[in-house]
């Protein structure tokens, strides 16, 4: 092979099957969120325990929910700028580290002050590491099956919430609810070890960084061996997709060719994490207000959980299968249908569970299907950037989620009525989806165009 000759890793990636390093990869990225997900359903499980040891009436517990959710949303910020510019394997491990020594402080926490502080702070870490973590999974994934892959690697954070549940609700029993937040905080610290040993840099970042030739060249074998030849001169590598222009990430993500889709992105995402974290944060109270005893309670908690892992993997399918814009519209408005039915049921744990299963199917499906889409869009410049903006953007919506979950609790309105308030934030996403679909799934140009987007 000449000195000059010019290895695509997109290409290469894209023409092999998924292999034992994407596996790996893939693995991992699911590890963290199943951490991800017991971490963030903790906060909702932990709050009949918070109410009997302090004394506090439930309105009380409006901080400790959404400053969570306040750092998840800076963290998300800044992860994606920071990964575009030191890598992403560098960031998921730092954010490991962070939140799990924040969680291990939050067990000293003796008030609500104190605790909403520190949740706020373990937020930071727990914020940057799943657009990280989605932006490696993408660029580790060939083209043919990237959706159905990130997809089920946030199939990791649906099984952790779910999980989440029955651990916090059994460790409280057990030893309290400190304990809880203790196995919250070792187990991302263990994890951060794996993941530091085990989890390689991202292909395309290197490629476009520059100067890591060797480490390339090692990566793009394990995916097509020997399509690098050790034997003759260096190779080049490179990603051959459209710039994202110029200035900063940043700023690229409202330049005249993003602007429409970034803004429907952030839309439709922002309204998902709404919906998903109004029901994460007050489900269990509801459930519990309504007489459901605590194990009930985890049951229909872990059916909603439960019933978002079968649609992560499902609706992953369906968008490699059946275009990406297509098939989250069709779960938005099944969505709408579901709120509608489930604030109609009677109240019996076996029909609510059913219905709640279903729920969750298609609410959690879109909250990881706007990543998705984000990841497809952007090119790798400003790949992590766009990914963890819009994630960003969108915890905004689950602030506001159990924000206004919190007004509607202290009002005195019952599940039947908090069911029916999501119709808003689901005909939101509607109207955002069908937007995006008419910018297309790409903001890349085609051969020999000079700037149109395909279609949807």
């Amino acid at each position: 092979m000449s000195a000059s000759a010019v290895l695509d890793v997109e290409g290469i990636i894209d023409r092999n099957r998924v292999g034992r390093l994407q596996r790996r990869v893939l693995l991992l990225c699911f590890g963290v969120l199943i951490l991800d997900g017991i971490d963030i359903t903790m906060a909702g499980y932990l709050g009949p325990a918070l109410i009997a040891d302090w004394h506090i009436p439930r309105s009380a517990l409006g901080p400790v929910l959404t400053s969570g959710l306040v750092g998840l949303a800076v963290g998300s910020l800044i992860a994606g700028p920071l990964a575009d510019r030191v890598g992403r394997r560098r960031v998921i491990v730092l954010s490991l580290v962070c939140y799990g020594l924040l969680s291990l402080g939050s067990a000293l926490a003796t008030g609500v002050g104190w605790l909403s502080a520190l949740r706020l702070l373990t937020g930071l870490g727990l914020g940057a590491s799943m657009p990280t973590a989605a932006t490696m999974v993408a660029e580790y994934a060939p083209k043919a099956r990237r959706g159905v892959m990130m997809t089920f690697m946030y199939c990791g954070f649906t099984l952790g919430a779910a999980f989440g549940g029955y651990l916090t609700t059994f460790l409280i029993a057990s030893a309290g609810w400190r304990a809880a937040l203790i196995a919250g905080g070792v187990l991302p610290l263990g994890c951060a070890a794996v993941v530091f040993l085990a989890l390689p840099e991202s292909p395309k970042f290197l490629a476009r960084r520059g100067g890591q030739d060797s480490k390339l060249a090692d990566l793009m074998n394990q995916i097509e061996p020997a399509c690098v030849d050790g034997a003759a001169s260096p190779v080049r590598f490179a990603v051959t997709e459209d710039r994202a222009g110029p200035g900063a990430p940043i700023r690229a993500l409202l330049t005249q060719r993003y602007r429409l889709g970034t803004t429907t992105i952030w839309i439709g995402f922002l309204a998902a994490f709404f919906t998903v974290y109004l029901m994460n944060s007050w489900l269990p109270i509801l459930m519990s207000d309504v007489g459901f005893t605590p194990t009930e309670v985890a049951t229909i908690g872990f059916l909603l959980q439960f019933g978002g892992t079968i649609g992560n993997i499902a609706i992953g399918y369906a968008m490699d299968r059946f275009g990406m814009h297509r098939t989250v519209l069709v779960s938005t408005i099944c969505a709408g249908a579901m709120v509608i039915t489930i604030a109609a049921a009677p109240r019996s744990v076996l029909v609510l569970g059913a219905l709640i299963f279903g729920l969750g199917m298609f609410t959690n499906s879109l909250a990881v299907a706007f990543p998705v889409l984000a990841a497809v869009f952007y090119p790798t410049a400003i790949r992590a950037t766009g990914t963890s903006w819009a994630t960003g953007i969108a915890r905004l919506g689950a602030i506001a989620g159990a924000a206004v979950g919190t007004v509607l609790i202290s009002i005195g309105l019952g599940y039947h009525a908090v069911f029916l308030a999501l119709l808003v934030p689901i005909a939101v996403g509607i109207v955002a989806i069908s937007i995006k679909g008419r910018v297309g799934t790409s903001s890349r140009r085609q051969p020999g165009r000079t700037g149109a987007h395909p279609p949807a």
